[in-house]
């Protein structure tokens, strides 16, 4: 459950460095209007997970953790007596490449929030077949460590239109 909260937290720590202030002089990124980035096939939810592991392990990547989102939600709607189905089916895969963290981290140690990568699989309850992959843009408000942030973009990127590409060639 802490995990959860903690995912809560960090996704609205990018939404507030998205909020203009007037207050704080902030340099424009190019990210703000679109924090995440949402990407949708057709296919097997199982398929593509499965994918996406053969996409991470291809890279000498290991998931660190899996997140069950939709079986936590279900779980706990049904304990607050809240039984709307927000998923169909939905977890976060969790890794770390120990390359390309430790080029950010050597840039800026804070940049340890940005850790462990994360890419989300789900689908959504009235279309089992359209299979949605996201991840979080990295935001931060200094430019000079564009490069370190790039990479892992990039990473999270090649991976997900991998597998995007797999399925829409066999549909």
């Amino acid at each position: 459950m802490k995990k959860y909260i903690l995912i809560l937290i960090v996704l609205l720590l990018l939404l507030i460095q998205c909020t203009p202030r007037q207050s704080v002089q902030r340099a424009g990124n190019k990210y703000c209007d679109k924090p995440v980035v949402i990407q949708s096939v057709y296919g097997d939810y199982d398929e593509i997970w499965d994918d996406l592991k053969m996409a991470l392990n291809e890279r000498g990547l290991v998931i660190s953790s899996v997140s069950h989102v939709g079986e936590m939600l279900d779980r706990t709607g049904k304990a607050l007596g809240r039984n709307r189905k927000i998923y169909g089916k939905a977890k976060v895969m969790e890794f770390c490449s120990a390359v390309i963290s430790r080029n950010m981290l050597e840039k800026n140690p804070h940049y340890l929030s940005f850790c462990p990568y994360q890419i989300m699989v789900y689908t959504l309850p009235d279309d089992g077949r359209k299979v949605y992959l996201s991840y979080r843009h990295l935001i931060w408000k200094d430019k000079g460590d564009d490069d370190v942030l790039e990479a892992v973009e990039d990473l999270l990127k090649e991976m997900v239109d991998e597998v995007i590409e797999l399925h829409k060639e066999y549909r």
